[in-house]
């Protein structure tokens, strides 16, 4: 028995040592590609924790589009991994009209490390987006590995978002009001403890329950219901699927495939796609390089995916409720 357990610890330890030499570079190590010359991490990206924002005006009802009040209408794009380049970026942004701003749900770098964050700036930068404030979140691939997972104060100098989340959350899960939507994001990967999940479930009710007329939409990095083969996380669902029900859509990337099921939809802009579960209600052959846009009226939600290749429309999901326009008419 005793020379079982030997043989048993030592195959332990020397798989280990494996899987740390196989995944040492990708976890910790910086890339090998040179830093582009000049640049510094002074620039930052326009978010809605500042106090005036290019195209909006903030009033008391939250912040108004200045160019066309009716209509709200936000990009969204899913794990990015640095593989949109500026070409992609600027073909999306001509190909709609009046973008007010866009959303990003994690991963938008491969690691939180200065050449992947030179990369972003250079293929956003000299685009229609350069201008343009951002709603994001933080992915795994933000956060740095080790004993406990941390988020690099450089992300905090580049995305300076409201302060109005949960105290060991703030920056990272917060809501943006507009006059006809709450936007919520939530910090799945800052989910490390129990107390953590019990916080931001709470947080994240009252946030739903107090926006009002307002539709309500909610971003994270990990999805409650997963579309990736393997990928079930039991605590986001145990903890937000309840709630989030009594959202009115939900944005969620991380599976790397594309999946909707009712309201809660999965999306992914990078090239790398996973296997997908077959059950999922809602699915096309496109599993990977989308993006959503969403327009919010006084009448109704809409959401289309779109193919950041070719622009074909992969899916659409319309949430109608004329009674927004009757109340704020009364």
């Amino acid at each position: 028995m005793r020379t079982f357990k030997w043989i048993l610890g030592i195959l332990l330890l020397a798989g280990g040592a494996l899987l740390c030499a196989i995944r040492w570079q990708a976890w910790f190590g910086n890339p090998v590609e040179p830093v582009y010359e000049g640049d510094t991490l002074t620039y930052r990206f326009w978010t809605f924790g500042a106090d005036s924002v290019p195209g909006f005006q903030l009033s008391s009802d939250g912040w108004r589009d200045v160019s066309d009040p009716d209509t709200l209408r936000i990009v969204i794009f899913g794990d990015v991994h640095n593989q949109v380049d500026s070409t992609q970026y600027a073909s999306i942004w001509n190909r709609h009209d009046s973008i007010d701003c866009y959303a990003q749900l994690g991963d938008w770098m491969e690691r939180s490390y200065f050449y992947y964050e030179q990369h972003l700036y250079h293929q956003i930068n000299q685009t229609g987006w350069e201008n343009v404030p951002v709603i994001n979140c933080p992915g795994n691939h933000e956060y740095r590995k080790g004993i406990r997972k941390t988020l690099p104060e450089q992300w905090y100098r580049m995305f300076q978002h409201p302060l109005n989340g949960p105290d060991r959350f703030l920056g990272t899960t917060y809501y943006v009001d507009f006059p006809r939507l709450r936007f919520i994001v939530i910090d799945s990967n800052g989910l490390q403890r129990l107390s953590d999940f019990t916080i931001v479930q709470t947080w994240l009710t009252r946030a739903i329950y107090s926006a009002g007329n307002r539709y309500t939409a909610v971003m994270m990095h990990h999805p409650v219901y997963s579309s990736g083969k393997g990928r079930f996380n039991p605590g986001m669902w145990l903890f937000f699927h309840p709630i989030l029900h009594k959202a009115d859509v939900v944005f969620a990337g991380h599976d790397h495939c594309y999946a909707r099921r009712g309201h809660f939809i999965n999306t992914n802009s990078s090239a790398k796609s996973y296997k997908r579960k077959y059950y999922m209600p809602v699915s096309t052959k496109h599993t990977h390089n989308l993006y959503e846009l969403m327009e919010v009226t006084d009448d109704a939600l809409r959401v289309k995916t779109y193919s950041i290749v070719d622009s074909i429309l992969v899916d659409e999901w319309v949430l109608e409720r004329p009674l927004i326009a009757a109340e704020q008419s009364e």
